[in-house]
This record gives structure tokens, sequence and C-alpha cells, in this order.
């Protein structure tokens, strides 16, 4: 169970048994997901040779056996299964002294497949982050073409492309002007943003190195479960009466969910720039803040090398700027369909 017990300590009521009782409808968990049976924890442990234990101060339920872990959160559709996060049709819930939990769990656990995290995601609310700006130009090339520039060119075409598709889009910087990494990353976290999308252009040394890049963040860099501690103790996301414990539970699901996305996402824009003829890299793991700290899924895109003297003639050409903008949004756009049609699945 990826060890989380290490730093989160959840006190236990062991074995089947009921629980102290409070009152609860049913149906309170209809507004959380999608409809589908419920089964009494005490049935499926009995049934499978199971216990279950059940945090009563976090609404933490965990149910085991010698060989297998699984721990939910009431009124919630995400969990943890041997090591890896789960998606639920409908939420765990609590009613008349008894635990209900969906009864997909039991396939779940008897078929000893992980299942995937497949939550519904859809793209509404895109940031986009030209790099750079102000005082800061960024790479320079050999006759002057500053990397802030192009990414700001790039991203206003960027915008254009996606605000035609139907998506909300916000510009970290619409202007030639500084942001730190903090300012630029708090954009995404105001507007709520579904993905964030950092444009940057390279340089190097070596004149002849060339080719487009996708960076999503370094696995060494998630630390999910450290991170997830430090922003559950900030407590400014979630309602103030879910206890720590859950809380950082919530945040590590959330900044994994975000990785697994972002790993996905830097994959979309490379299969779309290759298909289109493009000179790109295999995805690359990047430490960068802006991909750690958005808490959204992330990426950054190096839309060339200024070093690179035939790079940096066409990354000068509007036709070309327009076509890495339209490549990005097609990406993007082969990703909102990806997750659509796992919704659709989930919901039948």
């Amino acid at each position: 169970m990826r060890k989380h017990s290490i730093y989160i300590l959840l006190i236990f009521v062991i074995g089947c048994a009921g629980v102290p009782t409070r009152r609860v409808s049913m149906r309170a968990s209809a507004r959380y997901c999608p409809t589908s049976a419920l089964i009494e924890v005490n049935e499926l442990c009995k049934k499978h040779d199971m216990r279950y234990g059940f945090d009563t101060l976090d609404d933490v339920v965990r149910i085991f056996s010698s060989e297998k872990e699984m721990r939910l959160l009431l009124n919630s559709c995400v969990g943890y299964f041997d090591g890896g996060i789960i998606y639920l049709k409908r939420a765990p819930i609590y009613s008349e002294g008894k635990i209900f939990i969906p009864a997909e769990i039991e396939k779940i656990i008897t078929s000893g497949l992980r299942v995937p995290f497949k939550p519904p995601f859809t793209i509404r609310t895109i940031v986009v982050d030209p790099g750079h700006g102000g005082k800061d130009p960024g790479a320079i090339s050999p006759s002057g073409l500053r990397e802030k520039d192009i990414n700001l060119k790039v991203a206003k075409y960027l915008e254009a492309e996606l605000k035609k598709r139907g998506f909300r889009v916000i510009l970290t910087r619409s202007r030639d002007a500084f942001l730190t990494l903090e300012e630029r990353v708090n954009v995404a976290k105001k507007y709520k943003a579904d993905l964030f999308v950092s444009v940057h252009a390279n340089s190097n040394r070596t004149k002849y190195v060339s080719g487009i890049e996708v960076y999503y963040l370094s696995p060494s860099r998630l630390n999910s479960k450290e991170r997830a501690i430090k922003l559950a103790k900030m407590g400014s996301v979630w309602p103030k009466n879910i206890p720590f414990s859950a809380r950082a539970i919530l945040w590590d699901m959330l900044l994994t969910k975000n990785y697994a996305i972002s790993v996905e996402f830097s994959h979309a824009l490379y299969s779309t720039f290759k298909n289109l003829g493009f000179k790109v890299k295999v995805p690359l793991k990047g430490p960068y803040f802006v991909l750690r700290s958005a808490y959204v899924p992330s990426v950054l895109v190096e839309i060339g090398y200024l070093s690179n003297k035939y790079e940096e003639k066409i990354l000068k050409r509007t036709y070309y700027q327009k076509n890495i903008a339209e490549s990005i949004a097609l990406g993007i756009v082969s990703l909102n369909k990806t997750y659509t049609r796992l919704a659709r699945a989930d919901a039948r």
C-alpha cells in the first residue's frame, strides 16, 4: 500500500463488527458519484475472509487481509488498492451504524488486478504560460531574437486556437511583463485550471542541437507523500471539517492523479507533433517549478532551439508559430477526447 501508514497515523477499530452510530442518509452520496449497487462492508469481509477497520475521526475505511489492502474515504470516489489509486462509480457511505461500499469493490478485490485511476476528467479551462518576459529575456539567438518575444507570440496563437475549439483560456501574461514562477502557477490556482501549458524556446552551446521537447515533472520531484502533508497543514483547499490525515490522503491522490495526466498529456503532444512532421523528442522528465507547483496537470513545451540557425530562422516566421500553436491545441483536443470516452465508459 505504498506505505502510507508511515506518515498518516490512523486509529482503526479492527474486525468485522458494527461501528458507532451516527445518522447519515444514503441519499447523501448520490451527489458525489453515479449510482451503483452497495454492499455492507461486514458482509464483504465475511464472504472473503477479510477484516476491516474504520477510523471514526478521519472517515477512512481499511479493508485488508494478509495479502491485500484497500483504503477508502467516505463520500469520496477515489481510494487506494495495493499501491495504486482506484476510481469508483459510487462513494462509500455511512448509514444507520453501518458502512456501505460499492459492489464493484468485491470485483476489484477478487480479481487481484489493480484498477487504473480513470477519473471523469474534462478539460475546460487551460492556462497558457509564455515563459520569461520583462527584465528576463530568456534565451537570445545569435541574431538577437529574444525567447520571451517568441514565447508570447506562440502563446497568443495558442490562445486563439484553443478558444476556437471552445476552451476557456487564461494567459499568465499578455504583454512583455516579468512574472515570478510563483505568480505564474498562482494563475492556474486562481482560475481552477484543468491544464497548465508553459511555452519556451531552447538554447544550447552546441549549435547543431535542434527539435521540439515536451517535459513533464520528474518522478523524483513528485514527492507526493511529503508534499501532501505540507499542503494538508495549509488547509486552504478542502473543507475545514475534514481532519488533517484525510486531507493528506486527498492531496496525495490529487498530486498522483495530476502527475499521471501530465505524463499522458506529454505523450499526446509528442504524438501530435510527430504525426504533423515536426522533429520532436520523446517526452522528457524535468524538475521545473511550474510543473511541480501548479497543482494541475502540467507540461512545458520547448518549441525549438534559438541557438540552431535553421530553427532560429523558422521560429521568426508567423506561419511556423501558428503551426506550433495549432499542434499543441490538437494535442489537447486529443487528450480531452480520451478522457471524455473514459467518462462515458464509466457511466455505462
